[in-house]
């Protein structure tokens, strides 16, 4: 693999990953829209640089997000309860799309990209209305009565967006938790990185544990080619730290309207692919 291009891949996970600790989204966000061209560029056949990219985007990102929760655990903001509750419906969920779905010949992306864009739709309504719901003080204090019911719920739709695109799940859970359980926003973010760092572990091992048709790197195991994910990683995990630190020193309403940015840039970037 080129010295540049390796260099690039650092860079754009420092960025994913100051991204990804601002936001509580792990940063798979930014490695799953450029590892495609990575991918073809290294010469993966089109049937399988959906798995490749997503494979290689969750082992980055499990890397950038425990970058985050070390230093939320430093701080003593880590939400332990929680994100166990989140994570283990999100892991199963998670083993059973990547093992019998992604790797197999048979997905699809632009039909779940269909589902994302609705669901990205439904989650930047929800956050909207919850602001104008706190600006006219209509909105009830304190989190939802079913917590815990939400968690699990949360949990198998972190899981499916996690194996489906590679995102890590974040996207998913940060407006759910904030915007439906009604967790603060930064609480919701450390929840977030917490539940990611699990996921895209299981997931993880899932990917190595594949057999790829087809094999495009001496130094790779299952769909995992470690050059381009070591190098995403260890600028995620730089860029993650320094993310959380900055989070810290933002208001909640700003962290809020952040992410609403972000979801709408996603979008458009989603509505991109078709044309």
């Amino acid at each position: 693999m080129e010295i540049f291009l390796g260099i690039q891949l650092l860079a754009l996970g420092i960025f994913a990953g100051l991204l990804g600790g601002i936001l509580g989204l792990g940063g798979g966000v930014v490695f799953v829209l450029i590892l495609p061209s990575i991918f073809t560029h290294l010469g993966v056949e089109p049937n399988e640089i959906v798995a490749y990219s997503i494979g290689n985007s969750l082992f980055a990102t499990l890397f950038t997000s425990l970058s985050g929760n070390l230093k939320q655990i430093a701080d003593k903001n880590f939400y332990l309860r929680p994100v166990l509750i989140i994570s283990l419906p999100g892991v199963f969920m998670a083993y059973f799309l990547l093992h019998y779905f992604v790797h197999s010949l048979h997905y699809s992306k632009s039909v779940f990209n269909i589902v994302f864009l609705l669901v990205l739709v439904a989650l930047l309504y929800r956050m909207n209305s919850r602001r104008l719901s706190k600006k006219s003080g209509n909105e009830p204090d304190g989190p939802h009565s079913e917590q815990a019911k939400g968690y699990l719920l949360t949990g198998l739709g972190a899981g499916a967006i996690s194996a489906l695109t590679g995102l890590g799940g974040g996207v998913f859970i940060v407006p759910v938790l904030n915007s439906i359980i009604r967790i603060p926003m930064k609480k919701a973010n450390s929840i977030s990185l917490g539940v990611i760092s699990i996921t895209a572990f299981f997931s993880s091992i899932i990917t190595m544990s594949e057999s790829p048709i087809h094999m495009v790197h001496s130094f790779q195991l299952g769909y995992l080619v470690f050059p381009v994910a070591l190098f995403l990683a260890g600028g995620g995990m730089v860029g993650s730290y320094f993310g959380v630190i900055i989070a810290r020193r933002l208001s909640e309403n700003v962290i809020s309207v952040l992410f609403m940015v972000f979801l709408v840039f996603v979008f458009f970037l989603k509505i991109r692919e078709f044309f």
